[in-house]
């Protein structure tokens, strides 16, 4: 014990950090020194869940003035893990709740907040009654109360908040002026956003989840509703939804410049035009880090004429193929030429990752740094508006069924570029990766980088 008492407390307390919970009490009764770092780990950050438990726990904390002045971040989950989705029953803001939340103020320490929602989420908008499906515990008014206490407990903080993340928001903004007011307020100054989105889904027809008014709705509004408060400060920004997003639903960015960016995270975001790639790049001065999670280049696309005004790109700008209704366009450039851009106009970035993290049970929340990098087959995707189950395919696919019926174009085959443009950008980076595996989330195996296809010699 001698030993380990002369390490630096600032080392110590370092190593307490990758310490789980049971280790970290037992810590706390070993002697004097030790105690203390590890009480500070202990809680650091704290959980507030509906369940008697996790409230009293946060009640003896705030109650305690020498605990309460440790919490650092608080994590406010809504889920109610006892109620079930086929019951039809909705949940209720808990019990007790109204009295405890706004204690939470009293944390002097509080820099970080994240409000946890359930993963499935319906409307209650009455356009398009055919499309809705399923009903989910936590209805949009349950949503958009939560979002109003918490924003409202987040203005009353002594310090504004750094650090904001809200797991599984509903693609649905709050439509009361006063709670869009004390999001604006709250927003303004932030360090770091990270926003996971979740929207209607119809698992009898689930090519019918972008035809959702909400959707389509709420990514137009997220550059201005969610981004432009904070621009002006900040340094780390994840972004990662449920569906594809960027080109349709239509997520334009480039309106948008944050001067002080550091991180880039996005996920199920497609790029489908050069705009897109700019607009990084012109945060070339700040960006450090770019974590690109089950993100596509979109190489071919073609809308249905009543759709054509929920993409991104107008209507003059796609033509009609012989033998088909639809609109389509195209991109050509490939993430060989995107990664060679990275290396040649972002001269800060020091950490680059693309490929996959676990997106099962649920979408990915603060897990960039678990991307396992890999160029896997979908990182070339068509969308081809109409088709079901979703209008998004992954690059293989619409190769074997391309034919002059329908027009499809084959996935590009560009591995071997991709490959080596990806080697040269980590190189630059020092960025030392495992190129080989077995993705024990999916059963994907990548070699040298890639994914193996189907039907390839192993």
């Amino acid at each position: 014990m001698s030993r380990l008492l002369d390490f630096p407390s600032e080392l110590l307390a370092h190593t307490f950090s990758y310490v789980n919970q049971s280790t970290l009490k037992s810590l706390r009764q070993s002697c004097r020194f030790i105690s203390p770092l590890a009480t500070d780990q202990l809680y650091r950050t704290v959980h507030l869940q509906p369940g008697e438990t996790s409230q009293k726990g946060l009640q003896e904390i705030l109650n305690n003035p020498n605990l309460r002045r440790i919490p650092r971040k608080i994590y406010i989950d809504t889920v109610d893990e006892s109620l079930n989705y086929d019951d039809g029953k909705e949940q209720k803001w808990p019990q007790g709740w109204d009295n405890l939340v706004p204690q939470v103020k009293e944390l002097p320490r509080l820099n970080a907040a994240v409000l946890c929602f359930d993963k499935g989420f319906t409307s209650d908008s009455t356009d398009s009654d055919h499309l809705h499906y399923g009903a989910f515990p936590q209805r949009p008014q349950f949503r958009f109360q939560a979002m109003h206490k918490f924003f409202s407990l987040l203005e009353s903080l002594r310090h504004p908040i750094q650090d904001l993340g809200i797991r599984n928001l509903q693609a649905d903004n709050p439509k009361d002026p006063k709670t869009l007011a004390k999001m604006a307020k709250v927003l303004s100054g932030l360090l770091s956003l990270r926003l996971s989105i979740t929207s209607e889904t119809n698992d009898a027809a689930p090519e019918h989840n972008l035809e959702y008014p909400e959707i389509r709705k709420f990514f137009k509004e997220l550059p201005s509703t969610w981004l432009s408060p904070a621009a002006s400060s900040l340094q780390h920004l994840s972004l990662c939804s449920r569906e594809y997003s960027g080109f349709y639903p239509h997520l334009d960015l480039s309106s948008l410049f944050f001067p002080c960016l550091k991180t880039l995270s996005l996920g199920n975001f497609c790029f489908f035009h050069d705009d897109q790639i700019d607009w990084i790049l012109k945060h070339g001065d700040t960006l450090e880090e770019i974590y690109l999670d089950d993100c596509a280049v979109l190489y071919d696309f073609c809308m249905l004429e009543q759709n054509v005004d929920a993409c991104a790109l107008p209507r003059d700008t796609l033509v009609r193929r012989e033998g088909d209704v639809s609109l389509y366009g195209s991109f050509e450039k490939r993430w060989h030429h995107i990664f060679d851009l990275f290396a040649e106009k972002l001269p800060k970035l020091r950490h680059f990752r693309i490929g996959r993290s676990n997106w099962y049970p649920d979408i990915p929340f603060e897990q960039e740094s678990n991307i396992k990098v890999g160029l896997y087959y979908n990182r070339y995707m068509c969308c081809y508006d109409g088709y079901g189950p979703s209008p998004y395919m992954e690059g293989e696919n619409p190769k074997y069924a391309a034919n002059l019926e329908n027009g499809w174009r084959p996935s590009p085959e560009c591995d071997d570029e991709d490959r080596a443009a990806l080697r040269k950008l980590l190189a630059k980076l020092g960025q030392s990766i495992q190129e080989s595996y077995s993705n024990r989330h999916s059963d994907d195996l990548i070699v040298d980088f890639v994914q193996r296809r189907y039907g390839s010699a192993e």
